[in-house]
């Protein structure tokens, strides 16, 4: 177990120092629309970024399992998180859009197979197909566009440029990602797999496999434009009100879990909104956003998990008065809830202000339903931290246990949300000069 433990901390200090080091060299680079172009293997600002993003949150994925580490069982999963993060950046590393869609389809396996090996209630195999039957529902008909979009033009990757002027075959190719998202009316899996799924599963689902959605959209936007120009304000009208619809949702919601998944739905809308709304800063605000609620969402899952192991339940009507007990984990639950309510300095304060502000100008209107989903979200964030951790103790509580090592995870999900926010300045004029007006110059 020592020695484990000495393995997971010379990973962590490797990765620490090099990880943002790398992340900042990176956009001194000249780096234009793709580079290191290798057969159908190649990278941008965006894949380098979500490529960071993937094996940051499954390092610490393992490390959230520390409670299986002396298991055998361990060994199946950490084969399992080493094959997610493999298809996970070869999905974000490819530059066709058949490799791309084989890839992320891939990587559904293995995470349905850690819902099924490691999930907690007899419900896990429900989920499980829920998630992948969801998927298969949406992709399957994005499979049929991509070839017949091949067989027209010869080929389908991000560096060419036509426009796609079929309506249908440009909804069929939009309506796989907002799945995958998942937009509204398609996000009954996501609450079922994130209640089932053990700690790990959870945080590799919220914190990358939904990002494969957004990911998708912008690289579809050039040859969609037409189709969103005339369209989008439906997109954008259906998102916002389920961002406002979905806030309303989380203010009932017992389960700490399903209060999390429906808030992850939440901030999805937002990003869909941002994406549809085919502007510049829509678009940076929206991959900020992804970015930082990859990252929060992870830590509050791993943080709910640690309750769960105290309280033997997710409800906050059994958890309460965590601050007279460990006012230290009081502290992280309070920059989670903090961070996902967008409070400053997270990144995910100044992408909603992008965000938001793309959409006022867009259309005055929308700020009704903005205003009303940002109210009742910072809502329901504040009155489930409230819950936890203020009155009398529980007496269901078992004696606390916490090592350092989970102060360093909670640490090294806070550390990126904050240290990008403060550099945020270079942050955008990086992306948006070297980037995204040539993205979107069309």
């Amino acid at each position: 177990m020592n020695n484990y433990k000495n393995k997971m901390f010379f990973l962590f200090n490797f990765f620490f120092f090099f990880f943002f080091f790398l992340l900042f060299i990176s956009f001194n680079l000249s780096i234009g629309f793709f580079c290191n172009i290798i057969f159908f293997f190649g990278f941008d600002i965006y894949s380098y970024l979500f490529c960071l993003l993937s094996v940051w949150i499954v390092i610490l994925m393992n490390c959230s399992m520390k409670s299986f580490w002396l298991l055998k069982s361990f060994k199946y999963f950490n084969f399992l998180s080493c094959l997610i993060l493999t298809f996970l950046i070869l999905s974000f590393y490819v530059i066709d859009f058949f490799m791309f869609y084989l890839f992320f389809e891939i990587s559904l396996i293995p995470v349905v197979l850690i819902i099924f090996g490691w999930g907690h209630q007899p419900e896990r195999i429900s989920s499980g197909f829920y998630l992948f039957f969801y998927t298969l529902f949406a992709s399957l008909p994005l499979l049929v566009c991509i070839f017949l979009i091949i067989s027209v033009e010869g080929c389908f990757n991000f560096y060419i440029f036509f426009y796609i002027n079929n309506l249908f075959i440009s909804f069929l190719l939009i309506f796989a990602f907002l799945v995958k998202f998942p937009m509204i009316f398609f996000h009954l899996w996501l609450p079922k797999a994130h209640v089932e799924s053990p700690v790990g599963g959870s945080m590799i689902l919220a914190g990358v496999m939904l990002k494969l959605g957004g990911y998708g959209l912008i690289r579809l936007l050039k040859f969609l434009i037409h189709f969103l120009l005339n369209f989008n304000w439906l997109f954008i009208g259906i998102s916002l009100f389920s961002f406002f619809y979905l806030s309303l949702v989380c203010l009932i919601q017992s389960d700490l879990k399903v209060l999390v998944a429906y808030s992850s739905v939440c901030h999805m809308s937002m990003v869909i909104s941002g994406i549809f709304s085919v502007g510049l800063f829509g678009v940076l605000g929206s991959l900020i956003l992804m970015l930082g609620h990859g990252l929060v969402s992870s830590m509050l899952f791993f943080y709910i998990g640690i309750l769960y192991n105290f309280f033997n339940s997710r409800s906050f009507f059994v958890i309460r008065g965590l601050l007279t007990i460990s006012p230290s984990l009081s502290m992280m639950g309070f920059f989670g809830f903090m961070s996902n309510l967008s409070c400053p300095p997270s990144m995910n304060l100044i992408s909603e202000i992008l965000i938001i502000s793309t959409l006022i100008m867009w259309s005055s209107g929308l700020i009704i339903f903005i205003s009303l989903g940002l109210f009742f979200s910072a809502f329901y964030s504040i009155l489930i931290f409230s819950f936890i951790h203020h009155g009398f103790p529980s007496s269901l509580i078992k004696p606390f246990n916490i090592k350092v090592f989970d102060y360093l995870i909670f640490f090294l999900h806070l550390y990126p949300i904050f240290i990008m926010s403060f550099n945020f300045i270079y942050f955008i004029y990086i992306l948006f000069k070297k980037f995204l007006n040539k993205f979107l110059k069309y």
